[in-house]
């Protein structure tokens, strides 16, 4: 093997398989924030083994992109509203998470918010909960 071939050491499991998609492991505990570069939709074949329509977010930063599960797409709404062009520009801070005892990634909040929000998200056969969306600093 070559030094060009050499990977860097994988220090936790999600690194092993690596994908198409961003794992919550890879963030390694850490909040990231990534720029939107596109919103679409794809079928993608889910745990039960069939074909489900599902949005994907890419990001200007990586080439790996994010399945958008519901909660993530309200938090996205309530910060950059509903016209999807809109949101092609702005910064989303992400980070790793737990949903039903499953690691998962959440929005912590934007750079491109004006003050910190909350969001009611409204799931099937969930009891309504609320998420706290921050005005994220960067360091310039």
């Amino acid at each position: 093997m070559s030094d060009n071939d050499k990977l860097p050491k994988p220090t936790v499991f999600d690194q092993l398989y690596p994908g198409r998609f961003i794992k919550a492991g890879e963030l390694l505990g850490k909040k990231v924030t990534l720029t939107v570069a596109e919103v679409n939709m794809e079928k993608l074949v889910g745990d039960d083994g069939q074909k489900k329509a599902k949005a994907i977010i890419t990001f200007k930063e990586t080439e790996k992109g994010l399945v958008m599960c519901k909660t993530n797409g309200l938090c996205l709404r309530e910060m950059f509203g509903t016209v999807l062009a809109d949101w092609v520009g702005k910064r989303v801070t992400i980070f790793p998470d737990t949903w039903n005892g499953e690691p998962a990634i959440r929005i912590w909040g934007s750079p491109d918010i004006e003050r910190d929000l909350s969001v009611t998200v409204t799931l099937p056969r969930r009891k309504p909960f609320a998420r706290a969306l921050k005005k994220v600093e960067v360091a310039s």
